[in-house]
């Protein structure tokens, strides 16, 4: 090999590469390819990684939308992370920070890939499913505030609100044509469920909001997963995310739906690596 040739092959195969030895051919099971498809291999390898960091979920992010709650933990296993709020004037507009950054509760076992308003996941990490106890990672709109206190007790919301009774049920039963929905158990003539949360008995819903996970309720995709109060003695959820009590109120005094809200939830590597304007 020409001296020159072998300052080229250094500058892309370090010498203490061992995906594509030192003399040009990457062997499989011990048979030599040769330069040509070892060449083609190469280039195949080179265009899948560049799909993968190519994905860009800013368009996820619907034009209308004017604020943004960004959840980022250090990875996929991560039980911790950091709410920032996002807003911008319209469209055109860059994204602002508002207020401080608050301590975010995660899944007992993380995050996960979740379905969302992202059309794709460019990375190989989980993806979530019924009783996984990780936090869906990607876009998703935000619906309706729910909790125990009457609609006139918290007359600063503006997101719709849904006051919680004892019949109140959040639905985890793959198989129930309820799944993935809060009913009213006194208002459903025949319930076909086997498994629910009886929301109104659980003190971590005294006050909660509505992640758009599994929109399409997808059988076994995840189901029921909210934004809600972190209790002092929890150490992980089991794919919601809970936010101190004094956060969680300034969280849901700033919602407003007019401006279309929605989470934002990844690792941080994905987000820093795919995802503009923040």
């Amino acid at each position: 090999m020409s001296s020159s040739r072998e300052r080229e092959r250094k500058r892309f195969f370090p010498t203490n590469c061992r995906g594509f030895p030192l003399h040009g051919r990457y062997r499989t099971n011990g048979q030599p390819l040769p330069h040509s498809m070892h060449f083609a291999s190469f280039l195949a390898f080179c265009l899948t990684a560049a799909t993968a960091c190519a994905v860009d979920f800013s368009p996820a992010i619907p034009t209308n939308c004017r604020q943004v709650v960004f959840v980022t933990a250090p990875d996929w296993s991560s039980t911790r992370g950091t709410m920032q709020r996002y807003e911008r004037a319209d469209a055109r507009a860059h994204w602002q920070a508002v207020g401080s950054p608050a301590e975010v509760l995660l899944g007992r076992r993380g995050l996960a890939w979740g379905l969302g308003l992202h059309a794709s996941a460019p990375d190989d990490g989980p993806r979530k499913a019924e009783g996984d106890q990780r936090a869906p990672a990607g876009v998703f709109e935000l619906g309706t505030v729910f909790g125990r206190p009457a609609r006139e007790e918290v007359p600063w919301l503006r997101m719709p609100y849904r006051q919680l009774s004892p019949a109140t049920e959040a639905i985890d039963d793959p198989k129930s044509r309820s799944y993935n929905r809060i009913v009213d158990r006194a208002q459903i003539a025949r319930p076909d469920w086997h498994s629910s949360e009886h929301m109104w008995k659980i003190p971590d819903y005294e006050l909660g909001l509505v992640i758009a996970h599994n929109p399409q309720r997808v059988p076994r995709a995840g189901s029921c997963i909210f934004i809600h109060l972190w209790m002092e003695d929890r150490t992980g959820t089991a794919g919601c995310t809970t936010l101190h009590r004094a956060d969680l109120l300034e969280l849901l005094r700033w919602l407003d739906p007019a401006k279309k809200p929605v989470l934002v939830q990844f690792p941080a590597r994905i987000a820093r690596e795919n995802l503009g304007g923040f």
